[in-house]
């Protein structure tokens, strides 16, 4: 069970937050010391066209044609695709057509885009959204997979990033590292919590926490 949260609401906008549980997580590519819980903003349609308006800001004067969303955040792009196109005359995406696709998952956990899909990425400028960026390597994974059907990112955007760019591309984001404190990633077989000998508290996944 997760107990004793510290909640840390948005610079920007103080009704969005997020809640941090400290502890000692595994993620598919690193160790870290707090769980952040994006359950709030992803599925709280108020929380979310929040946090959609905050970002959108950051893109209106990028020309954008598909949002590729992953780890659950198709309701957020969705908003942020809303509040670009209904954007004022003067922003560049103001009456455009922007889909917002997710890849599937192929059984060597490739990420792919189906035939019927896949005419949303070619040739198309893309903004790619996470809900977490901490290390860059789901970031980097995303971008050969859009790049392989040739699509371009032209911005990311993510609810929490601890890194600034990747692939030379500024990550935009709500809660920066320095606005969660004392929040750490470290690689699996350089992790001191485990050399103390804690044990994981969990394993987090894209969809949130499985408690050991």
């Amino acid at each position: 069970m997760l107990l004793n949260p510290v909640t840390v609401n948005a610079k920007g906008n103080r009704r969005i937050k997020l809640n941090i549980y400290p502890g000692h997580f595994a993620t598919s590519h690193a160790h870290v010391d707090n769980y952040i819980s994006m359950t709030e903003v992803r599925n709280n349609a108020t929380m979310a066209s929040e946090t959609a308006d905050m970002l959108a800001k950051q893109f209106k004067y990028t020309e954008i044609d598909t949002i590729v969303s992953l780890e659950y955040t198709q309701m957020i792009a969705s908003f942020i695709a809303k509040d670009l196109s209904m954007g004022g005359g003067r922003e560049v995406n103001s009456g455009t057509d922007i889909y917002v696709v997710t890849p599937s998952i192929n059984s060597n956990n490739q990420l792919t885009f189906s035939s019927d899909m896949q005419r949303f990425i070619t040739n198309k400028k893309v903004l790619l959204l996470v809900a977490t960026a901490s290390t860059g390597r789901s970031l980097a994974r995303a971008a050969e997979c859009i790049s392989y059907y040739g699509g371009q990112i032209v911005a990311i955007g993510a609810i929490f990033s601890a890194i600034s760019e990747s692939g030379g591309v500024p990550v935009e984001c709500v809660f920066k590292h320095s606005d969660l404190g004392n929040y750490n990633n470290f690689k699996s077989d350089e992790c001191p919590l485990c050399k103390s000998g804690r044990k994981l508290d969990g394993f987090i996944t894209t969809g949130g926490l499985t408690v050991l």
